[in-house]
């Protein structure tokens, strides 16, 4: 037995997807090579990046093919990696556009994460595990970009020439927090 990762959610398809161009797709998941798979697998060797998801078989279609759709319960890792091919070397040059998002849960707690597409973009983005530990030593996470942006903000403090109960910031560290809290 392999080690097992669990998927969620949807992607879609604009258009449908034509009933040769979903037999296309799903021959070409699974490894299968026939003669209008085999431009897709040509294309992919002579990529930059020529590998190929060791397992196939990890998505469907829905019956009216426009949406993927991942295995249901148990699976393994290559979504991502077969999503990114498929986008590259069909969907996108076929016309095709993807939108949506499929995110995975592995055995181990810190194997999990989403797969986001937005008009054929692509970005993994892993879940962050937040403990804090026990009261009696807590080890919290702050983000290191955040971190940085703190301590320049601290760093501007300045009381000179106030009084005891006033500290002047500069305004740059400043907006730059005040920008990064925005987006969160």
């Amino acid at each position: 037995m392999g080690y097992d990762v669990y998927y969620q959610g949807e992607v879609k398809i604009t258009p449908p997807l034509t009933e040769e161009h979903a037999a296309v797709v799903l021959a070409f998941a699974n490894h299968e090579h026939n003669e209008k798979t085999d431009p897709l697998f040509a294309a992919v060797a002579a990529s930059p990046e020529p590998d190929l998801p060791h397992w196939g078989g990890l998505f469907t279609l829905s019956e009216d093919r426009t949406t993927i759709l991942p295995e249901e319960d148990d699976s393994r890792h290559g979504m991502r990696l077969w999503l990114t091919l498929l986008v590259e070397h069909f969907f996108r040059p076929a016309g095709y556009v993807l939108n949506g998002g499929i995110s995975w849960n592995g055995e181990e707690p810190e194997d999990r994460g989403s797969i986001f597409l937005k008009d054929n973009l692509i970005e993994i983005v892993e879940d962050l595990i937040v403990n804090g530990g026990p009261s009696w030593s807590p080890e919290y996470y702050a983000d290191e970009h955040l971190k940085q942006i703190l301590q320049g903000l601290v760093d501007s403090a300045d009381n000179t020439g106030c009084s005891p109960d006033l500290t002047v910031v500069a305004a740059q560290p400043l907006e730059v927090l005040r920008g990064v809290l925005a987006e969160l």
